[in-house]
């Protein structure tokens, strides 16, 4: 539902970001209606360079400013833990707004995120 971050001479930040939760309210309460859970996940720079939502605070925000009971965070542990990491920390703070945990083993180097040895 994101793209690359914006270039110069775009609109700001906060109004992609703005613009982002208007969208969200609306798919939200949409697949409501259908029974269907929306998430938004954060995808680490590491793993895609410019994409706009590679924070998972800034994904955790959103969220919260969304406020609408059928939007959650996709807690993907491999990007949680490159962006910032403390992971036990903000599973407990986001419990309630984690509508999926995903696990992949952090490795290096990134292009072989999806066949690391463990």
């Amino acid at each position: 539902m994101t793209s690359t971050s914006p270039t110069s001479g775009d609109a700001s930040d906060r109004e992609h970001e703005d613009t982002f939760v208007t969208n969200l309210r609306y798919a939200a309460e949409r697949l409501e209606r259908e029974g269907v859970l929306a998430l938004i996940e954060a995808i680490s720079n590491r793993a895609k360079p410019g994409y706009w939502l590679s924070d998972p605070a800034k994904a955790e925000r959103i969220v919260r400013r969304v406020d609408h009971p059928n939007l959650r965070l996709q807690f993907d542990v491999f990007h949680a833990q490159i962006v910032g990491g403390d992971l036990t920390r903000r599973i407990q703070d986001w419990a309630p707004i984690i509508g999926h945990v995903q696990v992949a083993q952090v490795c290096t180097p990134v292009a072989v995120m999806y066949s690391c040895d463990l």
